[in-house]
């Protein structure tokens, strides 16, 4: 069997993924460069859908490292899955990616300040 560096076995111990402890946002890192996440419920009215999106809009999210802003997301699957939970107060990091879960919603900002904050009431990009 060949060993396995400090850092490797770190690495994989981390979560992939993370869900709020309501289970209404559910957040999926890939590699160390982007971030996805999904709210379930909202309750303000979602923006108008894009001309050329045709799939799934409104509820998901994405952010990558080196982006200037985050971005809501036309997509045709789900990231849904049975995450560990992030308890309120608590950061997921991944790379130059963090992710806070509080009481209000999950906020994910990149190294550069970009990123997005998802709650029952709002979603926006920044």
């Amino acid at each position: 069997m060949a060993a396995v560096s400090p850092a490797a076995a770190i690495a994989q111990e981390l979560p992939e993924g993370f869900r709020t402890p309501t289970g209404n946002v559910q957040c999926l890192f890939f590699d160390i460069s982007s971030v996805r996440c999904s709210i379930a419920t909202v309750s303000n009215r979602l923006p108008n859908r894009p001309a050329d999106c045709e799939l799934e809009w409104g509820h998901d999210f994405g952010l990558h490292a080196g982006s200037r802003e985050g971005e809501r997301l036309c997509v045709g699957d789900t990231i849904a899955d049975d995450y560990p939970v992030l308890p309120y107060g608590e950061s997921a990091r991944h790379g130059a990616i963090v992710c806070r879960s509080a009481r209000k919603g999950v906020t994910c900002i990149n190294g550069d300040g970009a990123g997005f904050e998802l709650s029952r009431s709002l979603q926006r990009v920044f």
